[in-house]
């Protein structure tokens, strides 16, 4: 009977030691590729609250987020606020933190293996222009769209399968 029962968990242990484990990054910060700066919202925030591209040190700024590889809501620490793309998000699109309603179109974003943060299902990235942060059309090698997260005790890990998570991203 023992011997039967190792039989089955073994293989079993085998797959759990070959599944990707993604862990929650936590206070983490969103750094822009183009210029270091990070993703914040004014001390104090509340529903509706404009993200923007500040310091990653400045004072009176709250800049630490919870986000996970892959997709899910990406939430202002400490707070039931998620970053918000608007009702239909597009081009030069503002970002605001609403309440969390997990699984919202516009607040359900995929971190990609290639630091990019994307509108699941959607065609739109986060991305760092020339007057800070907004949407804009996810597009390959687009360097404005590339974000890294810092800190947090999280690292995104590869997938074992072929198909390790990446930018759908148009090519022209």
């Amino acid at each position: 009977m023992l011997a039967s029962l190792g039989l089955i968990i073994l293989p079993l242990l085998a797959l759990t030691e070959a599944s990707p484990l993604h862990r929650r990054f936590t206070s983490a910060t969103i750094v822009s590729g183009r210029d270091g700066r990070c993703l914040g919202v004014a001390n104090t925030p509340g529903v509706g609250s404009a993200v923007q591209s500040v310091a990653c040190n400045a004072a009176g700024y709250n800049v630490r987020w919870d986000i996970n590889p892959g997709s899910g809501s990406v939430i202002l620490s400490g707070t039931g606020l998620a970053l918000d793309a608007g009702s239909n998000p597009g081009n030069n699109g503002a970002l605001k933190v609403w309440t969390s309603y997990p699984g919202l179109y516009q607040q359900t974003w995929y971190l990609t293996g290639d630091n990019r943060i994307a509108i699941t299902g959607g065609n739109q990235c986060l991305d760092e222009g020339v007057n800070g942060v907004q949407t804009y059309q996810c597009t390959t090698g687009n360097t404005n769209q590339i974000f890294n997260v810092n800190g947090g005790g999280g690292t995104p890990s590869s997938s074992s399968s072929s198909a390790a998570p990446s930018c759908t991203c148009p090519t022209s």
